[in-house]
């Protein structure tokens, strides 16, 4: 929740306030349309891996949330920002795929709905929070600190991922053909 909060969901509309002024709405999608073939790639790949520990995996992947704020932050150029978020949409489809196929093979069937709900209010549901204070938190902390907090947020979640035993040691179910 902290993380959809604080990191993810200030992000599109802090970046396009930093990067449509300086260098126009094209760019803009251009970087956006590379999160997006990004997260196609890393979905893709996140299928054919399978590795012992999908839910740590997931997490690792999600450690690249960094590269793209940072690279506003840095006033970086907008190829490599594209290629930031090629990389983040990367991390975003490998966590994806670990976190559904890791629920549905774990969670018994009867309780499936449930714990879908709890999930998507929990994380999905707190990105229009985020979102909406992202407007407001610039005026008052300026946009490098709110995305530098979307940063430092972003590292203790994947940490806190790594860290919960549960997720750390789950392993993959075995494939049933």
């Amino acid at each position: 929740m902290f993380y959809a909060v604080l990191s993810w969901g200030p992000q599109l509309s802090v970046a396009a306030g930093v990067i449509v002024p300086e260098h126009g709405a094209r760019s803009f999608g251009l970087i956006n349309a590379a999160l997006g073939a990004g997260t196609v790639v890393g979905g893709l790949l996140a299928i054919r891996y399978k590795p012992e520990r999908p839910l740590a995996a997931g997490a690792v992947a999600m450690l690249a949330y960094p590269l793209y704020p940072l690279g506003i932050v840095l006033g970086l150029p907008v190829w490599v920002l594209a290629a930031a978020q090629v990389v983040v949409g990367a991390g975003i489809g490998v966590w994806g795929v670990m976190w559904a196929t890791s629920v549905q093979t774990q969670v018994p069937g009867e309780m499936l709905n449930r714990i879908h709900a709890y999930e998507v209010a929990g994380s999905v549901g707190m990105y229009p929070i985020g979102s909406a204070l992202a407007g407001p938190a610039v005026g008052a902390f300026g946009t490098d600190r709110v995305l530098l907090t979307g940063v430092v947020v972003s590292f203790p979640t994947a940490t806190a991922l790594l860290a919960a035993r549960p997720i750390r040691t789950l392993r993959r179910v075995p494939d049933h053909r």
